[in-house]
Parts: structure tokens; sequence; C-alpha cells
């Protein structure tokens, strides 16, 4: 009887377990900016927005990967942006979560169009191939990097806050 219960008591545990349910919310995004609510953006979500492209160097190699814009995933979540982006609001910084806990931070500003020529990109394709599961389904690349280190792979969140 006792193993039993202990058998259940796990059951109940690997059920609730994140890295079990994740697979059902495979490729969601959680957008979050300071003083509003957090958006869940689904794979249709994500694909609906503007799409571009961001070259970056791979040992020596460009690379280019394809896939949604990060300002428009910004926006769906109710950032300030064009214009309006100044003052408090271009203090604030992206905080881009891993699924294995990697951030990586960008300036409001380095998203923003307006104050950016290369776009910052939410890639699920590289070299014109689906992302693979050690990359995918998101991996944010900022187009013109020399190097990749700000560019996480298995973006799970996108958090806009105050800057330092």
């Amino acid at each position: 009887m006792r193993s039993l219960l202990t058998f259940a008591a796990l059951a109940v545990a690997l059920i609730a377990s994140p890295v079990l349910a994740a697979p059902a919310l495979m490729g969601d995004l959680k957008v979050t900016v300071a003083g509003r609510d957090s958006v869940i953006l689904t794979p249709s979500d994500v694909a609906a927005l503007p799409r571009g492209k961001a070259t970056i160097t791979v040992k020596g190699q460009a690379v280019v990967y394809e896939g949604a814009v990060l300002h428009g995933a910004l926006l769906k979540a109710g950032v300030v942006s064009g214009e309006r982006l100044m003052g408090r609001y271009l203090n604030q910084v992206v905080v881009l979560r891993a699924a294995d806990g990697f951030t990586s931070i960008l300036s409001i500003a380095e998203t923003d169009p307006v104050y950016r020529a290369n776009p910052v990109i939410l890639a699920d394709t590289v070299n014109g191939k689906p992302l693979d599961v050690r990359e995918g389904p998101y991996r944010v690349v900022v187009d013109g990097d020399l190097r990749p280190s700000r560019a996480p792979r298995n973006v799970v969140a996108i958090e806009v806050k105050a800057g330092f």
C-alpha cells in the first residue's frame, strides 16, 4: 500500500511538472511589459507578425536567420514605440529568457525601427531550414552582431522593464 501511495504521489508530481507540461505549450512565448498584463503568443500569433532576416557570424561563417520581428511581439504586449519612445520609456531594457535559464539583455532602442535599421528577430529558420530542437522553437538574433552572444536559443519569455 505504501509503495502505491508513493507511486501515486510521484505520478502527480510528474504530471504537474513544468518540464513535462512544456510540450503542450511548445512554441508559446510569454511577453511582459512592466505595468501591463503579460500576453502569451502562440506559434500562429508569432507566425502572423511581420517577418525579417538577421545575419550573424558563427565560427567565421555568415548564418542567416529568418523569423518574426521582435518589435512586433513587443507591440502585441503594449510596449511604447516609435516617436513616443523617449524619456523614461527609452530607459527600458528587454530581457530575453531561454528555457535553460540563460538571459540576454537589449536596450529597448535596439528593438525599435525608429532607432535601429537592422532588425532583431524571433528566428524560426536558419539558412532556410526550421530551427532544430537545440535552438528552437525561437532564437532571438540581432542582425549585424559579429558574435552570437546576444542570440539566446529556446527563448520562452521576453520581459520589458525599467533600466538600471
